[in-house]
């Protein structure tokens, strides 16, 4: 799937090597898994100019400082590949000002306001859900996650809550045009606007008022708790899923684990001027340096990035052998409950491509 609901024809891209930024977390297993993934590109004939960024443990001091390069590449080439980057710990998490986790740190410097979690079973990995497909559309400036609190006496701290209706439009239009390019019939608004009437309730109105110029397309509302018993009982009543920015982070590791785990999980941040297809599992220290890592957490967005560009068919030969590497059952790493290494894996799938 492209996330990009405007894109052009392939006549109008230089799809023959188009640039692309790498972005690598060296603290994570993102080093271990981004080059048997390239490899994988490259067998399969996609063929990228690769702008390679290393990205070390970011800290509360020096987060900007680390990101800098990594954020100007991106703004360079206007499409990106990247793991996850890891923090500084859940100890200096909890400590001071400003934002501490990297990965949004460079979303909020490129000005990244969606992100498509698409959650997908995939054919040979466990699941309840076989052969399910929903679009998580989901906004990435406000909620609560503008990180804006303060103490207003000892003991006692205000966090703010942030919804504009510019931001809810935009995301709300992002969202209709994204289903009606991929013929999806319906969006469904998760929110709580029976119990915050004004910034809920703002984004709910908006939805609707941005609604009435897509009426090829069904729309209806689910409040958010309500949505995760629907998506644990029965996750194929949804279709397409709009929301806020802490709904989406908490239904979409929940759409996850539902269509099948880490492996499926990716996801695409939008932005005015660029796109990033990025990991979003990768920590896994203690994997680091055994070279069993999964590598399809970051692969799965690379194939995303291949249909960005039009490169469906080189797309879909990847999604064949990775199924065929799936259901074949030997060639996994131990988390997949195989016992090969994370090269065995890649190789197996390039020679299932063969």
């Amino acid at each position: 799937m492209s996330a990009n609901g405007d894109a052009g024809s392939r006549a109008e891209r230089d799809t023959a090597r188009p640039s692309v930024a790498l972005i690598v977390g060296t603290s994570g297993i993102g080093a271990e898994t981004a080059p048997p993934v390239l490899e994988i590109l490259e067998s399969a004939g996609a063929r990228f100019d690769f702008v390679r960024v290393d990205v070390p443990t970011a800290v509360r001091r020096n987060t900007e400082t680390v990101l800098g390069e990594a954020a100007e590449a991106i703004r360079d080439c206007r499409v990106a590949l990247k793991t996850r980057l890891i923090g500084p710990g859940p100890d200096a998490v909890r400590v001071g000002p400003g934002p501490q986790n990297p990965n949004v740190a460079l979303r909020q410097m490129l000005g990244l306001w969606a992100s498509v979690r698409p959650v997908r079973s995939m054919p040979g990995l466990p699941t309840r859900y076989p052969g399910l497909d929903v679009l998580l559309i989901r906004e990435i400036t406000e909620s609560v996650y503008r990180g804006i609190e303060h103490e207003i006496v000892d003991g006692v701290v205000e966090s703010m809550k942030v919804v504009s209706r510019d931001a809810c439009r935009r995301i709300a239009d992002y969202a209709f045009r994204i289903a009606r390019r991929h013929g999806r019939k319906r969006i469904t608004v998760i929110h709580k606007a029976n119990i915050m009437k004004q910034s809920d309730g703002l984004f709910l109105d908006t939805v609707r008022s941005v609604a009435a110029g897509y009426p090829d397309i069904e729309v209806d509302d689910c409040i958010v708790d309500a949505a995760c018993m629907r998506l644990v009982l029965n996750p194929y009543d949804f279709d397409v899923m709009l929301m806020e920015n802490l709904y989406g982070d908490i239904l979409s590791n929940l759409g996850a684990g539902l269509a099948g785990g880490i492996s499926t999980g990716h996801a695409i941040n939008v932005g005015d001027d660029c796109h990033v297809f990025e990991a979003v599992h990768g920590d896994a220290p203690h994997l680091i340096g055994t070279g069993q890592a999964n590598l399809l957490p970051l692969l799965t967005p690379a194939i995303a990035l291949l249909r960005h560009f039009d490169l469906y068919e080189e797309a879909e030969r990847i999604d064949r052998a990775v199924t065929a590497v799936l259901e074949e059952g030997r060639s996994l790493t131990p988390d997949l409950d195989g016992r090969s290494s994370t090269w065995q894996m890649a190789r197996a799938i390039i020679a299932a491509m063969k």
